[in-house]
C-alpha cells in the first residue's frame, strides 16, 4: 500500500466512539485554543478590512466568517478563517512535524462543518483525523531539512490535514479519500521568503492550506483523481522534492495506536515558538532584579533553525518581524515581564530602550541543542553584566511543551484573554462550557453559527 492509501485505510474507517477520552479532550482544547486565536484576529482592523474586501469578490453568502457577523463563499471563508487562526502567532504547534495544525485543521472543520451541517461528534472526529494526517506527513518529511530548504510546513503539510478533515465531514469512501490527499499534495505550497521584506503573507499560508484541502474534496466530487504516491513518488513526490533524509515509516508508524494530537505544544507567548525558550529564560533572569543598564551582552545558545528563523534581525521594524526576532523577544521580556499581544505593538517595537537591549543579543548555534532538535526546542541564555557577573538560564522544555504543558485552567484563561474583547467574558465562559460538551450536540452547525460566535 502507498502512504496515502495507508492513511486512508486507517482514518476513513475511524469512528468517534473509537477515540480514547484523552484524545477527545485534546481535540476540544485544540478547538478552543484555535478559536481564541481567530477571535483575537477578528478584532484587528487590518484583518477586518481583508475579510470585507475578499468577501466582496463573490455574491455567495453561504458560509460564516468567524467573528465577523458576515458570510461569503465556502473557499473564501476557508481562506479568511484560516488566515485569522494564524495571525496573532499564538496557535498550537507540533515539535517533530514543525507544523501549526490547529491554524489549518480547526478553521477547515468549522468552515466545512458549517457548510454541510455537521454534528459535534463529527466535528471532533474531523479535528482528530486532520491533526493525525497533517502531523504524520510533517513528521515523516523531516521538518528540519524541509524548513532549512525554505519551506513552511504549516502550509505544505496543511493541505493534507485540511483535505483529511474535509473528507471525514464529506463522508468520502476510501478510494476518494486517497484521491483527495493526492490532490491536496499537488497544491502543497508555502515559502518562507516573507522575512526578506517583512511581508505579512505568512498568515495566509494557513488559510490557503485550508481552502486547498476543501477544494481537493470538491474536485474529487467533481470527478478528478489524485496521485496515490504524492508523498513517496520518485519523480515528483513531495518528500523528495522538498526535503532530505525523510522517513516514509514515520508517516505510518504505530498508526493504529498512536495519536499525535496528544503531543501538541501550545503557546503562552504571541510569537514564533522558537522564541519561547529564550523568552522564558529571560523571564527567569529577570527574577534576579538586574538593572537593564548594566547589561553588556546577551548570548542565546540554541538550535540552527531558531537562528535562521528568528535571528535575521535584532531591530525589527514591523509586528511580523518582531514575532520572529529572538533579540526582540528577549529584550521585551526583560523590560516588561511578558510577551503577549500588547508587547508586540509598533509602539513597543520602536521603543529605543527596548531596541538598545535587543542590539546586545547574539545568537549562537549550540550543537547540544541542535542535535536535540526537533524533539527538544531549547536554549541557554547568558547575560554578561558590566560588573563582570554572568547570569545563565537554561530552558529545554518551555512552558506549553507536552513535557511542561499549559493546564486546562491556563488554557481557559488564554481563551478569555484572546476573546473577551470581541465577545465579552460571559460569552467566553459559555463557549468553554459548550466545547466541553460538544459531542452532545446533533446539529453543531447551528450551534456554531448562533452560539460559538461565528456570527457575533
Amino acid at each position: 500500500m502507498t502512504l496515502t492509501e495507508t492513511l486512508a485505510e486507517r482514518f476513513v474507517h475511524l469512528k468517534f466512539d473509537d477515540l480514547p477520552k484523552s484524545v477527545i479532550d485534546e481535540a476540544k482544547l485544540c478547538l478552543l485554543d484555535t478559536l481564541g486565536c481567530i477571535y483575537s484576529a477578528a478584532q484587528r482592523s487590518d484583518i477586518r478590512d481583508f475579510s470585507v474586501k475578499l468577501a466582496s469578490t463573490t455574491s455567495e453568502k453561504n458560509v460564516a466568517i468567524i467573528g465577523m457577523n458576515d458570510h461569503t463563499s465556502l473557499l473564501n471563508a476557508a481562506i479568511i478563517n484560516g488566515t485569522m487562526a494564524h495571525t496573532v502567532e499564538m496557535d498550537d504547534v507540533h515539535k517533530q512535524a514543525k507544523s501549526h495544525a490547529g491554524a489549518v485543521v480547526v478553521p477547515t472543520v468549522l468552515t466545512y462543518g458549517n457548510y454541510v451541517g455537521s454534528s459535534g461528534k463529527e466535528l471532533l472526529l474531523a479535528i482528530v483525523v486532520g491533526y493525525e494526517t497533517m502531523l504524520r506527513v510533517g513528521r515523516g518529511m523531516n521538518a528540519t531539512q524541509h524548513r532549512l530548504q525554505g519551506w513552511h510546513a504549516t502550509s505544505t503539510c496543511g493541505t493534507f490535514g485540511a483535505a483529511a478533515s474535509t473528507a471525514v465531514l464529506a463522508n468520502l469512501n476510501e478510494d476518494d479519500y486517497v484521491h483527495a490527499l493526492g490532490l491536496a499534495g499537488t497544491q502543497s505550497s508555502g515559502l518562507w521568503a516573507f522575512t526578506a521584506n517583512a511581508a505579512n503573507s505568512k498568515k495566509f499560508h494557513a488559510g490557503n492550506a485550508s481552502a486547498s484541502g476543501i477544494l481537493s474534496v470538491l474536485l474529487v466530487k467533481s470527478g478528478l483523481t489524485g496521485a496515490n504516491q504524492i508523498l513517496e513518488a520518485e519523480d515528483g513526490g513531495l518528500f523528495k522534492a522538498s526535503s532530505r533524509n525523510y522517513s516514509f515509516n514515520q508517516v505510518t508508524s504505530d498508526i493504529q495506536n498512536e495519536f499525535l494530537i496528544e503531543q501538541i505544544t501550545r503557546k503562552p507567548f504571541a510569537c514564533c515558538r522558537s522564541m519561547h525558550p529564550s523568552i522564558e529564560a529571560a523571564l527567569k533572569a529577570r527574577e534576579h532584579d538586574i538593572s537593564l543598564d548594566e547589561i553588556k551582552k546577551i548570548i542565546v545558545k540554541t538550535y540552527e533553525v531558531a537562528k535562521v528563523q528568528c535571528g535575521f534581525t535584532n531591530t525589527p521594524n514591523s509586528v511580523s518581524e518582531a514575532q520572529f526576532s529572538i533579540p526582540y523577544g528577549v529584550s521585551i521580556a526583560l523590560h516588561e515581564g511578558n510577551a503577549l499581544i500588547d508587547q508586540f505593538s509598533m509602539e513597543k517595537i520602536m521603543d529605543e530602550r527596548i531596541r538598545d537591549v535587543a542590539k546586545k543579543v547574539e545568537i549562537v548555534v549550540d550543537s547540544n541543542f541542535d542535535e536535540a532538535y526537533p524533539n527538544n526546542w531549547g536554549c541557554e541564555l547568558e547575560i554578561q553584566l558590566t560588573n563582570g557577573k554572568l547570569l545563565v538560564e537554561k530552558v529545554v522544555n518551555a512552558k506549553g511543551d507536552p513535557e511542561n504543558p499549559l493546564t486546562k485552567e491556563e488554557m481557559h484563561e488564554k481563551f478569555i484573554y484572546l476573546s473577551k474583547g470581541l465577545i465579552g467574558e460571559a460569552k467566553c465562559k459559555e463557549i468553554i462550557s459548550i466545547i466541553d460538551n460538544l459531542e452532545k450536540y446533533e446539529q453543531a452547525s447551528d450551534l456554531l453559527g448562533n452560539i460559538l460566535g461565528l456570527e457575533v
